[in-house]
């Protein structure tokens, strides 16, 4: 699978992933879709690491990929209840919530997260259960393994080693995705590539080449 076979809405949210990323932030992206005419009406991204962003939330742990493209949706006329997220990596318990009182339709992930995500709580509590919310994998397993091997050297770079730990005892082993986002950190290969800022296309095609070599 290459780059032109993804969606529209997840080039968007792979696009905006690599973005935070080169900024310094985890690659994380989100782009929401009004499902009544498949118009793009807002993205977002992680920012978490940043001052000078032009994301709504920013330099902050709060300031997730979901969060800054619920919050630019708002800020439009269109009703959430049209519309699908979709996000590269599984919402945390935090997006999750947000995406309830926003009353977004459906939300589609790119990448499970073993540790954070809470896909499994959208019926927990009885506010959570109050109408359906379809929030389901994208069962693209390219998509998904580029999306791991991002997060497992950014989260190895940022020092945020229990994530990693705790992925790693969670994917089926030996992972190749797992394992190439710890060679790319040891090499600083990807953060050097991330540095020339080339395009989301050219990110996902040469990790896809490294995945399948």
């Amino acid at each position: 699978m290459n780059w032109n076979f993804l969606s529209l809405p997840w080039q968007t949210a792979v696009t905006q992933a690599w973005q935070a990323y080169c900024a310094g932030s985890l690659p994380i992206g989100a782009a929401i879709v009004d499902d009544r005419n498949g118009r793009i009406v807002a993205t977002g991204r992680n920012a978490i690491h940043e001052t000078n962003a032009s994301a709504p939330l920013q330099g902050s742990r709060l300031a997730h990929a979901e969060m800054n493209a619920l919050i630019t949706l708002s800020q439009t006329d269109v009703p959430p209840q049209t519309c699908t997220l979709y996000t590269t990596l599984e919402p945390c318990m935090m997006c999750l919530g947000a995406i309830r009182m926003v009353r977004i339709k459906a939300v589609q992930f790119a990448c499970a997260d073993p540790l954070a995500g809470s896909a499994c709580l959208v019926d927990t509590a009885p506010y959570q259960a109050l109408g359906a919310l379809p929030i389901h994998p994208a069962e693209n397993k390219i998509l998904a393994d580029v999306q791991l091997v991002l997060m497992v050297e950014a989260m190895l770079r940022t020092k945020r080693d229990p994530w990693v730990a705790f992925v790693e005892t969670a994917v089926p082993q030996p992972h190749p995705a797992f394992l190439l986002g710890k060679q790319l950190f040891a090499s600083g290969e990807l953060w050097q590539f991330g540095q020339h800022h080339p395009p989301a296309e050219q990110l996902f095609e040469w990790l896809q080449n490294r995945l399948t070599a």
